[in-house]
């Protein structure tokens, strides 16, 4: 009897293993388009983890999972799951075939992403505007080396205006969204160009993605749910144009019509911050992350203009880090307003309160400017737009 009972349970973990067993591998999606009832280009899966790869680059998502009776738990997700043959089939409807030879049906990522992580307060970004455009900026997977990546090929940095505008249907339209996915450790120097090719076609709206996690509903299957920081470029301007011509660059569009001053405010204060190989100064003293808070607190209270110039070695990853940072810190500052005033959070204001809340806290946050770029309006001006700022000009 105690052989017997052995046996059974012996028995049973062998079956248990072999359930989990026939689930591991790697597998590849039916639907290899961005949009869908399946986001994921394939999935990897051991005993105790799935990864998803996401479907333009490189970047996998990785869960603790636990496989219990053919179903799948993981990141608050739960999935039935069935094989048949060489297919892997999720809640009905969602298929996977068994990729042992990696073929990814001869359509493979071409850029590796490794996406910075922000711990300041980040914004949920809401693909559901009329028009999107997406900029894939990373590591080439045959040389290393930094690129662009349009469609499936890649491309040069001045291939991007073309490009944005055909995908809008060659027409203008109003405040299309431009959404970043850029390697953590980009050199500053090529944002300075993403930036300008921006501004000579109006794509002004900029959402810069830092975190992607894998979420489920019955409507949308598979999908990525998308987290960073939304921000606006200025206009193009004359000296834009100088700039550029100042260091050899390619111009694709004339100058613009010269531009009224942007602070007409003649007492406004100007504060600064620099990055400068990747370290964030404040009058020549390298400070921390929470002094900069503290800076930008008093700073914002008492609606100084707050400069933050970068050199153009540091990297993408410490400067998204510095602007998140500011980014949050107005947003703290306007929460708290909005409960002194209008005794509820921000997102319950309507919109003549948000307004005047705006209007209270307004975010006057230079933010896309290099170094060099910042003294070139300077010296040619005599002030940044309007505003006296001559004691910057020692910041290199």
């Amino acid at each position: 009897m105690k052989n017997l009972f052995l046996i059974l349970v012996s028995s049973f973990f062998v079956v248990s293993c072999n359930s989990k067993e026939k689930f591991e591998g790697k597998w590849t999606s039916y639907f290899l388009s961005d949009y869908g009832y399946n986001e994921s280009r394939d999935i990897a899966i051991s005993n105790d983890s799935i990864e998803f790869n996401y479907p333009h680059f490189d970047h996998y998502n990785k869960y603790p999972l636990k496989i219990e009776k053919s179903t799948f738990k993981f990141n608050n997700i739960i999935l039935k799951a069935s094989i048949k043959k060489d297919t892997l089939t999720l809640n009905d409807s969602i298929n996977f075939v068994k990729d042992d030879l990696d073929t990814l049906y001869e359509h493979k990522p071409i850029l590796k992403i490794d996406l910075p992580l922000l711990i300041p307060n980040l914004q949920t970004l809401n693909k559901e505007n009329y028009i999107n455009s997406f900029v894939y900026f990373g590591k080439r997977l045959d040389n290393n080396l930094f690129s662009l990546q349009l469609n499936d090929k890649y491309a040069d940095i001045h291939d991007l205006p073309s490009f944005l505008v055909s995908a809008c249907g060659g027409r203008h339209r109003a405040y299309p969204i431009n959404y970043f996915y850029i390697d953590n450790n980009t050199p500053m120097h090529y944002l300075e160009e993403i930036f300008s090719q921006l501004k000579f076609i109006n794509h002004l709206k900029i959402a810069f993605v830092s975190e992607m996690d894998i979420k489920f509903n019955n409507t949308e299957g598979l999908y990525y749910n998308y987290q960073g920081i939304l921000k606006k470029l200025p206009p193009i301007r004359e000296e834009d144009i100088n700039y550029k011509n100042s260091i050899n660059s390619k111009i694709t569009l004339p100058p613009p019509s010269p531009s009224l001053s942007t602070f007409n405010n003649k007492n406004l204060q100007s504060k600064f911050i620099y990055l400068k190989k990747n370290k964030i100064y404040n009058q020549d003293k390298i400070i921390s992350t929470s002094e900069l808070k503290k800076l930008i607190k008093l700073w914002v209270e008492n609606n100084n203009v707050i400069f933050s110039l970068y050199d153009l070695e540091s990297t993408y990853g410490d400067f998204l880090e510095m602007t998140a940072i500011i980014n949050s810190v107005y947003q703290d500052v306007r929460e708290k307003t909005s409960k002194e005033k209008f005794n509820k959070p921000l997102k319950d204001l309507t919109k003549e309160e948000l307004r005047e809340i705006k209007t209270k806290i307004p975010m006057c946050h230079v933010w896309s400017y290099s170094i060099p770029h910042f003294n070139h309006v300077v010296e040619n001006n005599d002030s940044f737009f309007g505003l006296d700022v001559d004691s910057a000009l020692n910041a290199e």
